[in-house]
This record gives structure tokens, sequence and C-alpha cells, in this order.
């Protein structure tokens, strides 16, 4: 691709749904875990440990700080604990060891202790009540004395589940899931990934790019989309283009697979055809599942369906199309497939195609079945002059469109190229830019229509003169053409003497009599 980013930014529009899905989910998963998860609240204590064994300071507090280690393990002994545990029924000496914690601090005398339970007040007072009982045994015990530098105060915020933190976590933890599954599927993927790829591919010439459009761009017209209408107008060029060089009335549109949006490729392609200027049949040639006629709410002709097994002449009857609101443009619709259709197609293909090729029309576009499911496609295939092949790239796979290739290169029927639909790829921002440049130019350009305003040679404030003649329809007119009544509009330069030799505008407009209406006097 052109440029090396666009790549990326197709698969940032392509899978930004799991991406976004993989962050909801495993945030919002985490987040609800946490709202669920009983909360845990710390209580926290503060002892100091001083050693009096020298008359030097230094000395003592080096002496207090090696020992530190020491008695933050007495701390936890059965000595300290079991004392509290009796205070509190049901709690044994384990359970309290398992919610106490210490922490030392480096090069400081300094023991913190730290009491962790579901009951903040409960929690407040193991952590003080542990304090005190140490300190007691140490003091008692030990050489050393151990003073609570701080008491314990109940904690209001748990310590415990963060839910805050843990989406965030979660969210991170989706995003790197949703990133690991689209490398996995666009490892595996067997779909094209640009245009380029689908001419190597196909071996075919890319005719034009249809882009995808979002559901409020589907209820509108083509041609009220700019992208759009210009990708067809693009598709109708090299069709033209194409007929010049070797003439082939009869186009079939098709796809490898249903649902490509081929008749909706056939349906604006002879619509804007025909907004050309081109007289343009198109035949529902899918009679298993025919579209045309509610596309353009016209009413079904059985006898359409039956055209098959009728004689030459009556084939030629029903070949008038039904008018559409569309100049130039007429709809062949069917209603439903004979039951030996596949037996008659065979036998007589010839009969039913030979009239196609006599018509006046200028085009004669076949809406197909699709090749892949469809027998009778690849039998009308060997009928036509020229064949358009739809590709819909982020649903056909390589190895389907492998096989379209195979068929037709056995068909023999020339291929004018492959029309991309449903694009996501940048191919038609092209389009898109161009329409706004376009846009940004004309509002750039200064409107061309008012009058400059330019400085009176009898002063500030007057203004130039506006003369208006109102010439009528059986005079000829100033350009030669008498098709109707003009309006010429002169403008006299300010300062200058009006043709009256007042200054009054509104003096100046002249209007001619109707000649008819003289000769009718005279008469």
């Amino acid at each position: 691709m052109k440029n090396p980013l666009s790549y990326y930014t197709m698969l940032a529009k392509r899978w930004a749904w799991m991406i976004l899905l993989g962050i909801i989910l495993c945030s919002g998963a985490s987040f609800g875990i946490s709202k669920i998860t009983p909360r845990v609240y710390q209580a926290s204590a503060t002892l100091i440990l001083t050693a009096g064994t020298s008359t030097s300071a230094y000395e003592n507090f080096t002496a207090s700080v090696q020992a530190v280690p020491t008695y933050a393990q007495l701390l936890t002994s059965p000595a300290v604990l079991d004392p509290v545990a009796e205070r509190h029924p049901g709690l044994a000496p384990d359970q309290l060891k398992a919610m106490i914690t210490t922490k030392t601090q480096a090069n400081t005398p300094l023991i913190e202790l730290d009491v962790e339970n579901r009951n903040p007040r409960l929690a407040m007072n193991l952590a003080n009540e542990v304090s005190q009982s140490f300190a007691q045994f140490a003091n008692a015990q030990l050489p050393d004395t151990i003073q609570i530098l701080q008491t314990a105060q109940m904690p209001i915020e748990p310590i415990r589940p963060q839910t805050r933190t843990n989406a965030i976590i979660g969210a991170l933890v989706g995003l790197g899931l949703a990133l690991a599954l689209i490398v996995i599927f666009e490892w595996t993927d067997d779909r094209l990934k640009s245009s380029e790829e689908v001419q190597e591919l196909l071996g075919m010439e890319l005719l034009t790019v249809i882009p995808w459009l979002s559901r409020r761009q589907r209820a509108k017209k083509a041609e009220e989309i700019p992208a759009l209408a210009e990708g067809y107008r693009i598709l109708c060029a090299r069709l033209d283009g194409a007929q010049k060089i070797k003439p082939s009335k009869l186009v079939m549109v098709t796809s490898a697979l249903a649902g490509e949006g081929k008749s909706s490729i056939a349906t604006n392609l002879a619509s804007f055809l025909a907004m050309a200027g081109k007289q343009v049949l198109l035949v529902d040639a899918n009679l298993r599942n025919p579209a045309l006629d509610q596309y353009f709410e016209l009413e079904k002709r059985s006898k359409h369906a039956n055209a098959f097994t009728k004689a030459r002449a009556e084939i030629e009857e029903y070949l008038d199309g039904q008018l559409t609101d569309i100049p130039n443009l007429q709809v062949l619709t069917v209603e439903a497939l004979p039951p030996d259709f596949m037996h008659l197609l065979l036998s007589q293909g010839n009969l039913f195609f030979e009239p196609f090729q006599k018509t006046p029309f200028d085009y004669v576009i076949f809406d197909t079945p699709p090749l892949l499911p469809a027998a009778d496609t690849q039998i009308l295939a060997s009928y036509v002059q020229s064949i358009v092949l739809v590709v819909d790239t982020s649903k056909t796979p390589r190895k389907l469109l492998l096989r379209v290739k195979h068929l037709l290169d056995k068909m023999h029927t020339p291929v004018l190229g492959v029309v991309i639909n449903k694009s996501r790829w940048p191919e038609h921002g092209e389009i898109r830019q161009y329409f706004k440049d376009a846009r940004h130019h004309r509002r750039a350009i200064p409107d061309m229509t008012r009058l400059p305003e330019t400085p009176s040679a009898n002063g500030p404030g007057e203004s130039s003169e506006v003369v208006t003649l109102v010439l009528p329809s059986e005079i000829p007119s100033m350009n030669g053409l008498v098709e109707s009544s003009e309006v010429v509009t002169l403008v006299l330069p300010p300062g200058k003497p009006s043709m009256n030799g007042l200054g009054d505008p509104s003096d100046l407009t002249i209007i001619i009599p109707r000649l008819k209406a003289k000769k009718e006097d005279q008469s």
C-alpha cells in the first residue's frame, strides 16, 4: 500500500471492537470481583528499640539498629501472642500470627507492626494489644528497652481490594489479550489485505473500489455520497473504455459467494450508465433469489421467468423491460425458476441470448447468482460477452478466490476486471480527499457575482448605478437566441451622468413591449 501506516489504520478500524470489548470485559470483571470481595483493613503501630549496653550514644544506636531484626522476629513469638489471643475467645494464636506483619526500616531502630482484619476496630485493638504485650515481654526478659512510639489508629479505607487499581490492571490485561488474539487471527486469516494482493492473486485489472458504508449512508442514494458516486463513475468510465476497444454489450456482474453486494453493484452501475446517457437494460438473472423488483419497486411479471421456454418471437416480446424512474434505464425482472431450468438453459441458451444482442440498448447488464454455489451462473457466463467480478475482501478468503480464478480461466469469457466492494481500505480516501480539497477551494474563491465597492467621484457614500433592460422573447436576444426574455444589467460608473440625466437609479429601467401584442393592436 502507498502509505505504510495505512495497513495499521485499517487493522485498527477492523479490530477496534475487539480491543474495546477486551478492555470493557476484563476491567468490568475486575471491578465486579473487587466489589464483592470482602474488605480488609490494616492497623499499624510503631515500636522503637533502645539498647543501653554502652555509655556511648553512637554505640547504643548502632547496637539498636543491629538488634532490630531479631526483635522483629520475637514480636510474633508465642510468649507475646498467647496472652493477646486469650483475651479474644475463638481467636487462636496461629490465626493471630497470620494477621501480623512486621517491617523494619533500614538504619533505624524502628519496628512497624501491621495487623490485618475485616473488622477495622478489631485490627486496631489487636495491633495495640500485641504492641503492649511485646513491650512488657521485652522489658522484662530482654536487656534492651522497647517503647511504643505510635499507637494504632482505626483505619478508614481498606487496603484491599483496591477497586480502581484492579479495574486499571484488568483493562491492561484485556488490552493485552485483545492484541494477542488480533495477532493470532491476522496470522491465520486467509483474507486479502490490500487491493494489490487482489490484483496479484486474480490477475485482473482493478476497476474501482467501493467504500464501506455506515448504516446512515446506506439509507441514502448513491449519488448523494460523493465518494461512492465517484467510485461508480470510475467503474462506468472503465466499462465504457473497454467497450470502445472491444464491443461487449452483454455484461454479467457476479461474485464468488452470496452477500458480497453484486446486486447493488449491478444496480448502481446500470443507474449511473443510464444517467450518463446510455441506453441500459438491467436483467435480473438471479432466478432463485430475485431482488431488482424490490429495489426499483416494480411489479413482478411471471412470464419473464418462463421466457426460457418460449419461442424466439415470444422471447423478443418479453425483452421489453419495465421502465424505471431513471431515464434510459429499463429492468427485466423474473419471478420463479422453471423446474427444468438447467436443461432448458443448456439446450436453448442461444435462443435466449441472441435477442439481447440485437436490442437497441447500449448495455445489457445481468445480475446473476454467485459463481461457486450456483451451476447456472457458470452456464450463463459462457453466453455473455464480458464479466465483472465483485469481491468483498472482508468475507471471501484467498482459497475461494483462487477457485473463482481457475473457474473463470476455463470459461474463456473476457473478464473486464474486479470491483472491490465494502472496502475499509484507505484507497477510496483519495476520492474523499479530492472532494474535501475541492470544497475548500470553492470556499476560498471570492464571490465574483457581487459588485465591488469603488469610491465615487462625487464623494463617499455614492454607489454605481444599475440599468436593467428587459427584452421580450420575440425580439432577438443579444446573444442571437430567442428562447426566452433576457434581463441585461448595465452598471454605470459612479460620478457619471445617468441615462436620463438624473441620479435616481429607479428611473433607469427600460421595458420593451412585446411585438406580438403590437401586431394584435394593429390588426
